[in-house]
């Protein structure tokens, strides 16, 4: 197998973390920067990434994640919040961004702007959520590779209540909703689901060719 197959079949859902051994600031800087790099539709990235390694803060959240002591036992807990202003002014940013880092002329991807703007703002607010999460997904798969093969365990939770960490973070007064969240650290010895064989389907049953 390759190396990133290698790391997928090492990684697992650790559900119990070292919780005084922290990652590196430079294994963090890179599982982030991942997430940075991500593939997302238009490149807009509309997403935020919030890092916690306030334990006071962590365990906080613990109740708005039904009880799951592994959004506080961790070296840090990222979640992944969503953009909710996705608007003309939002995309606008973007494309000046775009012209500046590509030294082009002021104007000169109108043309993709007016497209993202067509077909953004012609959605509601509630499918450009739903669009803009699903970016986050993909953030979200590419630091679980970046982390596994840093060799940091990682656990992705939905269970939470998105709301409660809203209001906990203060996220809606800056356009953002709290989507997914990805723990980070070290399996626990005594993490008993390290030693269970991972259960994937046979190539054949999940890939077709055409």
């Amino acid at each position: 197998m390759s190396k990133i197959t290698d790391s997928l079949a090492w990684r697992y859902a650790t559900h119990k973390f070292i919780k005084d051994k922290e990652i590196s600031e430079a294994d963090l800087s890179n599982i982030l920067e991942a997430g940075n790099l991500a593939a997302t539709a238009y490149g807009l990235q509309p997403f935020t990434f919030v890092v916690i390694t306030d334990q006071a803060l962590k365990d906080s959240l613990v109740p708005h994640a039904y009880g799951q002591q592994h959004v506080a036992d961790n070296s840090a807990l990222v979640v992944l919040a969503a953009a909710t202003n996705i608007d003309e002014a939002y995309i606008t940013e973007y494309t000046s961004r775009i012209e500046k880092v590509r030294n082009l002329p002021a104007g000169s991807v109108d043309g993709f702007k007016d497209a993202m703007v067509g077909d953004l703002t012609n959605r509601t607010p509630e499918a450009r959520l739903a669009w803009a999460q699903k970016q986050a997904y993909i953030a979200l798969g590419t630091m679980m590779a970046a982390a596994s093969e840093l060799q940091v365990d990682n656990h992705a939770l939905e269970g939470f209540n998105p709301d409660a960490f809203d209001e906990a973070l203060g996220l809606t007064a800056k356009g953002l909703h709290a989507t997914v969240l990805l723990a980070l650290g070290y399996r626990a010895p005594e993490d008993e689901w390290q030693h269970m064989a991972k259960v994937r389907k046979n190539p054949e049953q999940i890939i077709e060719y055409r």
